[in-house]
């Protein structure tokens, strides 16, 4: 099967499954995101509070995103803000401090991190390892993945039958997220990491993994499809690259950057200098915000 009918599937076996049940527990009455009449905190009177977990948080765009967001559609009971958590096993802690906030977006470095302070997980969570949003319920804090999602979603106008196998840079949340979601379509997939060596036979996300000193011409002329999931090149260090040869690069290639503040990152810049099509994060943000607004408003937001 060729690639644009393997993407045309996935997009409808995506757009038609219940995305995210939490695995082996029951979630709040009937529904195992818990809504707003059954997880009851939901529904309190007064603002419900919305935000993101990580270290750094203070470049994210997602405040003013949803701040937008809430003004359409004239949620004025709805705030977002940002936390910065730099270690993780604080989050009992925190949670405990904060009991009004009932939704979490949650970046990096803590996609993975998280997972242990979790009472449940939803489908593509469970399977990708990592999560980017989270669910407060009666008996505990519930993680989804709608990076993957939000992903396939922003890739797809430009995906041709040639981009059949990947590169990806990193070896995080991120990258976890991005292997599951290209390897469901089809699309073969090496992760990259700084202290990856192929003779290890190590897995990520079930990808091998190779070092940056193991990219060669041949090895990168056979990956049309480069996406970045690192922090690295992000604001303030926008003269930041991680270690990839961009001189390999040619006209064929997609170079995606996760990276979204700057709007072009040196990878990218390098890489359409190359003559390669280059995509920045962007578009993938808003929609894994938009599928995040999803969930929670299921649960009762």
């Amino acid at each position: 099967m060729a690639l644009g009918q393997r993407l045309a599937s996935a997009w409808r076996r995506v757009d038609g499954c219940r995305m995210d049940v939490p695995r082996g527990r029951r979630g709040v009455g009937d529904s195992p995101l818990g809504r707003g009449e059954q997880a009851g905190f939901l529904t309190m009177a007064g603002v419900k509070r919305l935000g993101l977990i990580g270290h750094p948080v203070g470049h994210s765009q997602s405040p003013r995103l949803f701040a937008d967001r809430f003004e359409r559609l004239g949620r004025h009971d709805v705030t977002y803000e940002t936390f910065d958590l730099p270690d993780i096993s604080n989050f009992p802690a925190w949670s405990q401090a904060h009991p009004d906030v009932v939704g979490l977006n949650v970046t990096v470095p803590h996609k993975s991190a998280v997972l242990p302070y979790l009472h449940g997980l939803g489908t593509e969570a469970e399977q990708i390892g990592a999560v980017n949003t989270l669910v407060r319920t009666p008996e505990g804090w519930v993680g989804h993945n709608t990076d993957a999602w939000g992903f396939r979603r922003s890739i797809q106008p430009f995906l041709k039958n040639t981009h059949e196998r990947a590169l990806v840079l990193g070896t995080g949340g991120s990258a976890a997220a991005i292997i599951w979601a290209l390897r469901d379509v089809g699309i073969d997939v090496v992760a990259v990491s700084r202290s990856g060596r192929s003779s290890d036979g190590r897995l990520h996300a079930g990808a091998p993994v190779v070092g940056y000193d193991e990219l060669n011409p041949a090895l990168i002329q056979h990956h049309l499809l480069v996406v970045h999931c690192t922090p690295v090149g992000m604001f303030p260090s926008t003269e930041d690259m991680v270690a990839f040869p961009t001189s390999h690069l040619g006209a064929g290639h997609l170079v995606v950057d996760l990276v979204y503040s700057p709007p072009q990152t040196r990878l990218l810049r390098e890489a359409q200098a190359q003559g390669a099509v280059v995509l920045n994060g962007q578009d993938m943000l808003r929609l894994q915000a938009d599928k995040a607004w999803e969930i929670w408003v299921e649960a009762g937001v």
